[in-house]
């Protein structure tokens, strides 16, 4: 059955990497798997492969039908599922947010059975090059040579590509905390709402990632054996404390949408009481401005020859009296 799919994997990066037979990765055709697959540790990597594709590499190493479902289907919950002698697990690596609401996060899918870990992912993720690196310095007799170091080494590389992402998101919201006080205007709002949303997008996968790790340190899987216990903790760990991160961006976000809100009805408030003082000065000058226009007889000193002078003097005084009485009491 195999090879009825075997016409549809001309499409996909197909890598191996194993520390006996080189440095890094070498790329490979599915025919050559099997060769490549030889007792020793070895971490075959598919890079955009379809669902036939995937499909056919899961059959080749016997994966469980739904956990291959799940690697075709992608956009699943960070998980990590036990099918007998192969665990399936999904993570997810972070690009920075950017300005055209592109999703920041990139799926990776990952097998691991007695000797070999299968990674599926649709994007390129350059921390996956850099855990080839790490796991090539393993080999040389720093770590033990098992299927759970090196999914560990992935994961670690994973996780600790959170967080160069996590301090330009970090220096972002400065950038929007400045723009708030500076300018607080609408364009700077929206772009705190967008890196809300693009926050909140970034802690839906983030957070289930606890759970994955936790299941690798509570000793219920006996295939990745007791030496990696430690180093999964450290994963974790690093997990907490990305998710704590994240969680401290959004409240400071949503205060400085308070801020915005309150310098708003600050301003606003200035406004109206200008507007008040203003109305009020006007409103007394006019009063004296109306007497003076009745055009009656008897208005005082309605026939006098400095009756003119001695209106707009009258305005003069009272309007500065006005204005003192508002100064003092720090209206204006």
């Amino acid at each position: 059955m195999l090879s009825t799919h075997w016409a549809a994997v001309d499409r996909m990066t197909l890598r191996v990497f194993d520390a006996h037979a080189g440095s890094g990765f070498r790329s490979v055709t599915l025919a050559e798997i099997p060769e490549s697959v030889d007792g020793h540790v070895v971490w075959v990597d598919a890079t955009g492969a379809t669902a036939a594709e995937i499909e056919a590499l899961g059959e080749l190493f016997s994966f469980h039908d739904l956990a291959i479902e799940d690697a075709r289907k992608r956009q699943q919950r960070p998980k990590i599922d036990t099918y007998g002698d192969h665990l399936f697990v999904v993570l997810y690596a972070l690009d920075p947010p950017d300005e055209t609401q592109r999703q920041p996060t990139r799926e990776l899918s990952m097998f691991i059975t007695a000797n070999v870990v299968v990674t599926f992912h649709r994007h390129d993720i350059a921390e996956l090059d850099e855990a080839a690196s790490r796991w090539a310095e393993h080999c040389l007799g720093k770590l033990p040579e098992t299927v759970a170091m090196l999914a560990y080494t992935i994961c670690d590389s994973i996780v600790d590509g959170y967080f160069p992402v996590l301090d330009e998101v970090g220096d972002r919201i400065e950038d929007l905390e400045r723009a708030m006080f500076d300018r607080g205007d609408t364009g700077t709002l929206e772009q705190v709402f967008r890196m809300k949303r693009q926050l909140l997008e970034i802690r839906r996968v983030i957070a289930p990632t606890r759970d994955v790790f936790n299941a690798f340190t509570r000793r219920e899987l006996p295939a990745m054996g007791e030496t990696s216990l430690a180093y999964y903790q450290d994963v974790y760990d690093h997990v907490i404390r990305t998710t704590e991160t994240i969680d401290a961006y959004r409240d400071i976000l949503s205060s400085v949408i308070d801020v915005h809100l309150t310098l708003v009805s600050n301003r606003l408030n200035q406004t109206l009481r200008t507007l008040t003082v203003a109305s009020i000065i006007l409103m007394s000058l006019a009063l004296i401005a109306g007497i003076y226009g009745m055009n009656f007889h008897l208005t005082p000193s309605g026939d006098w020859t400095y009756g003119f002078e001695f209106a707009i003097g009258s305005m003069v005084v009272v309007g500065l009296a006005l204005v003192l009485v508002f100064k003092r009491r720090d209206w204006i």
